[in-house]
This record gives structure tokens, C-alpha cells and sequence, in this order.
């Protein structure tokens, strides 16, 4: 014992008086040190990153969690009753951005996993230069795409492949090209509760009456969820889930009337997108004619109705127009009343609820002075610096908005809900009908079979391409068909993409240009006082000091 104790006081000897004792001192001085604490904080994020990529670990403390899958996604993922599989085809090589949205998918995929467990899986393939590769994309429905990004201070093109196919029994469902992550998740969600589900969901389009169309887009992102059918009131009503009346310009006669309210009294839930007043803007002159639809007479039935006149907003969109001087075109950017921006949605109602704003051109103020016996909602609403211009004709970014005295004041319901059972405004068919289908009295409803819901939104221009209003409009749009066709799954994921930060105060050019002015410069004013106090602190903690080893 007593010589095991001899040989550990000359191993202790000669530790420290090697180098080792320098190492020592140094970790220690390190662990003490504010470097030390930076450096362990870089080995534990690192070290974190590397479990993260072997399991599946993700905090996400972003509003709404917009990093994660929703509530609806893990819902329907795990409800499953067979296998899902994801297969992604991406091309070698792909230039920044385009090579993250492969990391960003993978990410989102495993998340899917998760909570699908066992039925759902992905897979990867790397599609390279070999034919069998490009040939197998393609037969999935993936298409090539062409890529610009700058390599060596230089625009480069390459041709690749971005995209997904889901597979589902003898189903498939691509996603051709992922042009941008944003709104990935609701991609994925849409098409596998398209894969899912057993019965076809079709939408109603009424067609005739002059009415709108929704644009090659708009309706291409309906399709991907719903089969589109065109309905004419002039025949009996076509099994749909949900009916769409965008912005008619003919009068409709009293059997279409009865018909269209036999199929709200039937619970097909209906929503109208009307004009008060038809803008014609061929040519670039906006002018307004008066529209006489006669719809009127069925919407005040139920208590609601569209006031004749343009809501004009201190709030608004600008627009961009074109001045010759001279030889030479010049671009003007404007404020646009007439393009009012609505900040004030409804918290509680699907098709709101996640949205920050909307442009609505050419809106209509909507009346509910009159609904009884219903639940009502106002999804939109203008600020209370608006108003209302109900003799206009001339909507020309040149012409003179500003408020007369006698214009109605803001605000203005331009979007509301209501549901609720109705007596019927038509309590038999009228004659048209009863001529041409005799044996329509045995079924004709004299009251709410089901539950009437009505969306009613103050203008049809906000589904008119040609008419940049921002993407918050498509969203709307397409969460109303969501809403409408009771699907609020559909509506969670996909505005929870659409977060948008407006400026809600109404304020005049001057205090807008100071606000912005004050959000560039106000944080780096804020960092030199707190580093000037921090400094002016520390010069006289030692100043102190100094004067205490003096006095002592």
C-alpha cells in the first residue's frame, strides 16, 4: 500500500510539471471565459442538429406553428386506412434556391411520417442524365423544368426536375413542378384527401346571365380538389355541393329565381359574388353602367341586400399608370381609392380566420338591416375612413374621389355569411316552371329542407385576373369553396400560408412616410444609446473601482 502511494505522488509530481498542466489551466481559464460559454453553445447546437438528423425532432416557435403540419394535416394523415407513398423526383445538382427546396421537403415529409406511421411513406430519386430516370419522371406526370440562377457573375439555365408524385391503391396524384415551398403543405394535404376520399365533390358554376368566369389559374387550383359542373337555372338543378353566382350582368327571369332559392332551401350552400354597378374596363376607361340582375328581390328576402354606389378608402391599393410626355412613356404610381384594402376579418368564421387583408376592387357597401331569425357574419369590413360614391360613372385614376359631404361614411360590411331556415319566397312555380315540368309542384320545397347558407361578397372583381389584387384574394376565394362545401380541413392548411403584415392604421401620405421612416431607422438609434449606456455604465463601475484601491 505504502508503495502504491509513493507511485501515485510521483505520477501527480510529473503532471504538473508537464505540459499537461498548461492544457489544464487553459480549459480552465476557457470554461471560465465568455468564449467557453459561446463554444459550448456551438458544440450543443451542433450536436443537436446531428440528433436531429437521425430522429425526428423539431420545435417550432413560429405564430401558428406555420413551420409544422397543422392540426387538420396530422388529422387526416393519421386517419389512413391504407398505405400513402410520396415519391420525389429531383434532379442532381440543383443550383441555390432550388437545392433547399429539397432539404425543405424531406423535412416536411418526415414530419408526414410521423404521424402517419406505417401508412404513410416517401422515397427519393435522383433523376440524372440517364434516359430510364427522365423517362420514369415523366410517366409519373412530373414535367422538366427550366432553371435561370447567376453562377460566375453570370445568368446560368439548366433544365431539372422539382416534383412529387402520391400514390394511393390505383390512384396517383403529381405536384409537376414545386416552384416554391411556400404552401407546400397544403399541396401535399389537398391531394391526399383527394386520394382518399370515395365520392367525387363537385362544385356548381352557374353559367349564362353575363356572369364571370374565374380565370385559367383560379380554376385550375379549384380542379385540384373539386370536379367543376356548369348549372343553368333554365333545367332542374344538377347535383352539386355547392354553387358559385360570379358577378351575372343579365336579369334573371322569376323560374330561375324560384330555382336558385329551391336549391339554397335544399341546403346547397350558394355564394354570390355580385356587382352593384358593371365596370367596364376595355381600352384602360373605367366606367360604370347600372346592373339590374333582380337578384335583389331573393337576397332581400333573407335580409340582405347590395347598395348602389363604389366604397372609396383612405386605405387602398396603388396602381401603377402610364403618362406620355412626349416621346417617352412614363409610369406613375397613384393611391386608387376605389381599391380599397379590408384589414377588419372575422376571427372566428374558416375563411377568414388566419388572413391578414383583402383587396376588394369596386366593392358594394351589403345591408343586413333586414335579416331576422338567422345567425349573421360579417367577414369583412372597410375602416371607418371610408366612404361611399353612389353617382359615379367615371372610375378613371385621374378623377376626383374626395368625400362630398352628404357620402355615406364607413364602415361598410363587404363580406358576410348567414345561415339559417327560410320560408320560401316562392311558395309554388311560378309559371315557366310549371308549364315546361309539370310534375315540379309534388317536390317543390315550401320552406329550409336543410340548413340555407348564403355567402354574399360586395363584388366579383376580386376573382378577375386582369385586376392585381394580391394573392390574399385567391386564398379567400378558394377557402370560401373550402367553407362552403364544408371542408375546414382544406381552409387551416391553406391559410396558414397567408400571413401577411399590413399597416392597419389609416393614415394620411405624411404620417405613413414618417412610420416607415421610423421602422428603418429607430433599431439602429436604439443599439448606439444602449451601447453608448453600456459603455457610459462600465466607465463608471471602473471609475469606481479605481476610486475605492485609491481611498484604500
Amino acid at each position: 500500500m505504502t508503495n502504491f502511494k509513493i507511485l501515485l505522488s510521483n505520477l501527480k509530481f510529473k503532471i504538473q510539471n508537464s505540459k499537461f498542466t498548461n492544457i489544464a489551466h487553459f480549459i480552465a481559464a476557457l470554461t471560465n471565459s465568455a468564449w467557453g460559454a459561446v463554444l459550448g453553445l456551438v458544440v450543443f447546437l451542433a450536436a443537436l442538429n446531428m440528433a436531429a438528423q437521425l430522429f425526428y425532432i423539431r420545435l417550432d416557435f413560429s405564430e401558428g406553428q406555420i413551420y409544422s403540419p397543422s392540426k387538420a394535416s396530422r388529422r387526416i394523415l393519421q386517419s389512413l386506412e391504407d398505405p400513402v407513398i410520396v415519391k420525389c423526383y429531383f434532379s442532381r445538382d440543383l443550383p441555390q434556391p432550388y437545392a433547399t427546396y429539397r432539404d425543405y421537403l424531406k423535412d416536411l415529409l418526415r414530419a408526414y411520417e410521423n404521424f402517419g406511421g406505417k401508412n404513410f411513406e416517401y422515397r427519393f430519386v435522383t433523376v440524372s442524365d440517364d434516359a430510364k430516370f427522365k423517362s420514369e419522371a415523366l410517366s409519373m406526370g412530373i414535367a422538366p423544368v427550366r432553371l435561370t440562377y447567376i453562377a460566375k457573375d453570370k445568368y446560368e439555365i439548366k433544365d431539372g426536375f422539382m416534383g412529387a408524385v402520391l400514390l394511393y391503391r390505383d390512384k396517383k396524384e403529381a405536384i409537376a413542378v414545386i416552384r416554391d415551398v411556400n404552401g407546400l403543405e397544403y399541396d401535399l394535404t389537398s391531394r391526399i384527401k383527394k386520394l382518399v376520399s370515395k365520392e367525387p365533390r363537385v362544385v356548381g358554376l352557374l353559367r349564362g346571365k353575363g356572369t364571370e368566369g374565374m380565370g385559367p389559374e383560379l380554376a385550375e387550383a379549384v380542379r385540384e380538389n373539386y370536379e367543376i359542373r356548369d348549372v343553368d337555372l333554365g333545367a332542374p338543378a344538377a347535383p352539386v355541393k355547392m354553387l358559385l353566382v360570379l358577378g351575372p350582368r343579365e336579369r334573371f327571369s322569376e323560374g330561375e329565381l324560384a330555382r336558385l332559392e329551391q336549391m339554397a332551401l335544399a341546403g346547397v350552400p350558394i355564394g354570390f359574388f355580385l356587382d352593384s354597378k358593371n365596370v367596364n374596363m376595355e381600352g384602360g376607361a373605367f366606367f360604370a353602367s347600372p346592373a339590374e340582375t333582380g337578384l335583389d328581390r331573393l337576397l332581400g328576402h333573407w335580409g340582405l341586400g347590395l347598395k348602389k354606389g363604389f366604397i372609396m378608402d383612405l386605405q387602398n391599393q396603388n396602381i401603377s399608370i402610364q403618362q406620355q410626355a412626349g416621346p417617352y412613356v412614363i409610369n406613375n404610381i397613384v393611391s386608387y381609392p376605389p381599391l380599397p384594402i379590408i384589414t377588419k376579418l372575422s376571427r372566428e368564421n374558416p375563411m377568414t380566420r388566419e388572413m391578414d387583408q383583402l383587396t376588394l376592387p369596386f366593392v358594394s357597401p351589403i345591408s343586413t338591416d333586414g335579416v331576422k331569425n338567422a345567425r349573421l357574419e360579417i367577414l369583412a369590413e372597410t375602416t371607418r375612413l371610408s366612404w361611399m360614391k353612389a353617382n359615379l360613372v367615371s372610375l378613371s385614376p385621374y378623377a376626383d374621389f374626395s368625400p362630398a359631404p352628404d357620402d355615406p361614411r364607413g364602415p361598410f360590411a363587404v363580406a358576410v355569411f348567414l345561415e339559417g331556415k327560410f320560408p320560401a319566397l316562392y311558395s309554388s312555380p311560378p309559371s315557366e316552371i310549371a308549364k315546361s315540368t309539370p310534375a315540379a309542384a309534388g317536390s317543390w320545397l315550401k320552406e329550409s329542407k336543410a340548413t340555407t347558407r348564403v355567402l354574399l361578397v360586395g363584388t366579383s372583381k376580386l376573382v378577375d385576373q386582369n385586376i392585381a389584387a394580391g394573392l390574399s384574394n385567391d386564398v379567400f376565394f378558394l377557402n370560401a369553396v373550402d367553407a362552403l362545401s364544408q371542408d375546414p380541413d382544406l381552409v387551416a392548411v391553406r391559410s396558414k400560408g397567408a400571413k401577411l403584415r399590413p399597416f392597419t392604421l389609416a393614415l394620411g401620405d405624411a404620417a405613413r412616410q414618417i412610420v416607415k421612416l421610423g421602422c428603418v431607422t429607430l433599431m439602429p438609434i436604439l443599439v448606439v444609446f444602449g451601447a453608448f449606456a453600456r459603455f457610459n455604465k462600465r466607465r463608471q463601475w471602473k471609475q469606481r473601482i479605481s476610486h475605492a484601491f485609491q481611498n484604500g
